[in-house]
């Protein structure tokens, strides 16, 4: 089993000793168990999807009333994609680049 060493304080050791015993186990035991159940926390609580990652970041909010009244219902994404495609006139990208100009 790999180890590895954590440098503490007299104080913050003297409190875990104490809590450890209290609870009749050894620092050291107690100690990788809080670290296992952080680590497990952590990965539990880590986002998933960047949709997830937006909202825990508070980037991303729930449509407005007036925005989710503009939803075509039956819609399906395929059939939106192909209709952007075939609209006239240059991407959103190539406005955005066009009006930024060359890089130097």
């Amino acid at each position: 089993m790999p180890t590895i060493t954590i440098d503490l304080s007299s104080e913050t050791y003297k409190r875990l000793e104490a809590y450890a015993r209290r609870v009749g186990q050894t620092p050291e035991v107690l100690g990788r168990e809080w670290l296992e159940t952080a680590l497990q926390a952590c990965e539990a609580a880590r986002p998933h999807t960047a949709r997830d990652v937006l909202q825990a970041t508070g980037r991303v909010r729930a449509l407005s009333p007036t925005l989710r009244g503009k939803i075509i219902s039956g819609v399906t994404l395929d059939e939106v994609r192909t209709i952007l495609a075939h609209t006239a006139g240059p991407s959103l990208s190539d406005i955005i680049q066009e009006q930024r100009g060359a890089k130097p």
